[in-house]
């Protein structure tokens, strides 16, 4: 596979492994939205883009670093090229066809929802915007960008997490991470589920 970094054709290694993990996840994640029986793991396949995504993005950043060849203006172009035209035109669509399908108080909830989508910070907007007297999610249009927000927040993060950290120094790190990350969740399912 042929790559284009930094103007310089590079070759890397095929890894159908991921390729096979994406094509799970994206029927898990299928087979979910159309209610197929006894199958309600869509959350599993979204879990597994994380997982493939972060895999990918920690290793070119890494490798980036340790060569000396990683600058965050062009990480964060080439993430923008790839996500922010089709991120876009579906807002704009979606904004262009809610008052043929939404009630006006979905629609005065979707304009919290586009700034929360534009800025990649929907995932907190909606759960702002849940609770007893909110609408149920098929009245979000834009439902599916958390995560994607959660996903560009680790992009924003990731990176100079990185940068600031000395490599030697970078698993003990992402082991106190992942143990915080977990002792928290646990506090907060049982506190606030």
């Amino acid at each position: 596979m042929l790559i284009l970094d930094d103007g310089n054709i590079k070759k890397i290694k095929y890894r159908s492994e991921i390729q096979a993990l994406r094509g799970i996840a994206v029927l898990l994640v299928v087979l979910y939205h159309v209610n197929f029986p006894g199958l309600d793991a869509g959350y599993l396949g979204v879990d597994l883009f994380f997982v493939i995504s972060g895999f990918l993005i920690t290793g070119i950043i890494g490798r980036g670093l340790e060569e000396g060849r990683f600058t965050f203006k062009e990480f964060y172009f080439r993430r923008a090229k790839r996500l922010l035209p089709a991120a876009y035109v579906v807002i704009l669509l979606t904004v262009l066809l809610a008052p043929f399908f939404l009630s006006q108080f979905e629609i005065d909830d979707l304009k919290y929802q586009v700034m929360g989508a534009v800025t990649f910070t929907i995932n907190g907007v909606l759960w702002l915007q849940s609770g007893y007297f909110d609408g149920a999610a098929e009245t979000k249009p834009l439902l599916h960008f958390w995560s994607l927000s959660i996903e560009e927040q680790y992009y924003l993060f990731l990176p100079l997490f990185l940068f600031l950290t000395p490599a030697r120094h970078w698993i003990k790190a992402v082991v106190f991470i992942g143990a915080s990350s977990f002792v928290l969740s646990l506090y907060m399912s049982v506190k606030h589920p």
